[in-house]
């Protein structure tokens, strides 16, 4: 359950955990950031309270401490920032948040590794001018290293920083994406047990495959899913237990790889409640958004 904030002690609060934001102690850096995560994970209004105070330069300067107990909870008040308004984001952005999640991405505690993707999650549901910044920015490829060697826990919120980025990329945005080799973690992904995401990475490549369509990328994607068992992979998953893993992974092949049939399957997830876009982008309401996920 979130804390809930009297506005006037909220009010009276922000300027001194904005001054002590200044201080040298690492202990006191460390309270003052989790009290400033505690006080963003709420609503937008309350994000905008401390956003106003202007102590985000300071948070993205904390962001690369090497004492765990300040970075940690920095990134977490980071994280919560970017979860609020496309014009919240955009302050964390400019700030210079997208200049330190690389090396956090490939920060040796899994912990702060998973937080960061977390972070970068928010950021892709934005519009595609975020993440034309994130591209701009070299995260890509620390992405798509996170889903092919990163922890289980870290490789789902990569998953979903990718399915926010192939919702609310532009075509040339995704073709960035497929350049950066995230096809072949993803598919190696699908063998696992947790059916959730498993659905997550069949619409990814969907997305993915109706962009190529519309460019000179098809063949060659096609080719490559190929050659690295994708095809073999999603026509296994057409047997799976769960009913929408299999219908998905049919509509997959049904509509990108059986040549001479005529395509009359619905798109993957993609139903008249437009329930794949609603849960995961979170400029969107639905029943799952990324705004909405839990904290990692």
């Amino acid at each position: 359950m979130k804390p809930i904030f009297c506005k006037t002690a909220v009010k009276q609060m922000l300027p001194v955990l904005s001054h002590l934001l200044q201080h040298q102690d690492s202990e006191v850096l460390s309270d003052t950031c989790w009290a400033l995560s505690y006080l963003t994970d709420s609503c937008n209004e309350r994000i905008g309270q401390v956003v106003n105070t202007g102590v985000l330069p300071r948070l993205v300067q904390l962001m690369s401490s090497s004492e765990l107990n300040v970075l940690t909870p920095s990134l977490r008040t980071i994280g919560n920032i970017v979860t609020g308004t496309d014009y919240q984001t955009q302050m964390a952005i400019d700030a210079g948040m997208l200049n330190v999640l690389p090396q956090l991405l490939m920060h040796p505690k899994s912990s702060i590794q998973k937080e960061a993707a977390w972070a970068l999650s928010n950021v892709t549901a934005g519009p595609c001018q975020h993440i034309q910044r994130l591209i701009a920015c070299g995260m890509l490829l620390p992405l798509v290293a996170l889903l092919k060697n990163g922890e289980f826990k870290v490789q789902k919120e990569a998953v979903w920083t990718v399915a926010n980025f192939t919702t609310g990329g532009t075509i040339d945005q995704l073709i960035h994406l497929v350049h950066s080799g995230v096809q072949e973690p993803l598919v190696n992904l699908l063998t696992i047990q947790d059916t959730k995401i498993v659905i997550i990475i069949l619409d990814i490549i969907s997305f993915i495959l109706q962009a190529a369509e519309k460019l000179s990328e098809k063949e060659n994607l096609y080719l490559l899913i190929e050659e690295i068992g994708g095809i073999d992979k999603i026509e296994a998953l057409q047997l799976h237990e769960n009913p929408q893993v299999a219908l998905t992974a049919l509509n997959i092949i049904k509509n990108h790889f059986c040549e001479g049939e005529e395509s009359g399957a619905i798109l993957p997830a993609l139903d008249q409640d437009n329930e794949f876009l609603n849960r995961l982008t979170k400029k969107h309401q639905g029943p799952m958004t990324s705004k909405q996920r839990t904290k990692p």
